[in-house]
């Protein structure tokens, strides 16, 4: 909830910015406007340069965050809150690519970086148990080998070895006199030890497979995950081909204009037309009026002579 104190959430995401060490110098006047271009460069730093864990996190989730416009941006990092941390933003996307809103984006921001700064503990514990049970089974291993080797050394040990597995054969019968010492025939006994110096390698042997397997697993699983982006973005590609090839078809033979320039030329061959109507209609009116004017002067021109006749008359008469 916003509170009005715009000093106390600077200082809340000025410590944020210290926990994560962020390496880029941050300009808070245009932090207190709550311009997005100061927020969105943070949040891309705390998922993708912070921490390996969070950004192996991210590939892990098919989540991509590099290249994209700043609402495609903001929408993935809106799912991968919601997925993974549960968390819901005060804001809506087109309110956080507005300009306002400067304490509630701070403090979504504070959020953020506490919620990878809680997850990356998360992941480097685990990683730290896992590792720490690898070095215990390695002293166990060592163990294991020196004993086996002790095992070789001494002779009276393989005796009894060999011994205590004679004893626990059934069904053995007892011999006396020189049958026994045939029985305790030393040749049994490098067989005894090369069966001991066999199981200590394949034990260890075993252990660094299996961190191979492990490895290769991880680098094959990332693999893929970048082999389906690649197929993704491939299949857009021949999406985006096959389009442009049917668009080249139909307008093949075709002259493309600006819708501006469009109107404009329909204005003009309007005003054109309107302009020869008008000069069509004035020469039609100027040919009328000189008709009625040739009609009323053949009209009267019988009426003046005969006037000037009647006038030559009375002249005459006077």
């Amino acid at each position: 909830m916003a509170t009005g104190d715009l000093n106390g959430s600077l200082r809340k995401i000025e410590q944020g910015l210290r926990l994560l060490n962020y390496p880029r110098d941050v300009d808070y006047t245009v932090l207190v406007k709550g311009d997005p271009a100061a927020f969105l460069p943070i949040i891309s730093y705390c998922f993708t340069s912070f921490s390996t864990c969070i950004a192996e996190l991210l590939v892990k989730c098919d989540v991509e965050l590099t290249a994209k416009s700043d609402l495609r941006f903001i929408e993935a990092v809106y799912k991968f809150l919601r997925d993974q941390f549960q968390y819901k933003p005060i804001l809506t996307k087109e309110q956080f690519l507005q300009v306002g809103f400067a304490e509630r984006k701070m403090q979504i921001v504070c959020d953020v970086i506490n919620c990878v700064v809680k997850k990356h503990k998360e992941l480097n514990n685990s990683s730290k148990v896992k590792s720490q049970t690898r070095k215990k089974i390695r002293p166990l291993k060592s163990e294991v080998w020196s004993n086996c080797g002790k095992g070789l050394a001494d002779p009276s040990c393989s005796a009894l070895n060999s011994k205590q597995h004679t004893q626990k054969k059934p069904l053995v019968e007892r011999h006396s006199g020189n049958e026994v010492s045939g029985d305790l025939c030393p040749l049994p006994l490098p067989a005894q030890g090369g069966t001991e110096e066999e199981l200590c390698p394949d034990y260890d042997i075993v252990e660094v497979k299996c961190e191979q397997v492990i490895e290769e697993n991880s680098q094959i699983e990332f693999l893929k995950s970048q082999l389906a982006d690649f197929q993704e973005k491939l299949h857009k590609l021949d999406w985006m081909e096959d389009k442009l090839q049917v668009l080249e078809e139909k307008l093949q033979g075709k002259v493309i204009v600006d819708e501006k320039d469009w109107n404009n030329l329909l204005n003009r061959v309007l005003l054109l037309e309107t302009e020869l109507l008008l000069q069509s209609r004035k020469r039609d009116f100027l040919k009328d009026f000189s008709n009625i004017n040739q009609k009323r002067t053949s009209s009267s021109i019988p009426v003046s002579l005969a006037d000037l006749a009647k006038e030559s008359k009375k002249a005459k008469v006077t």
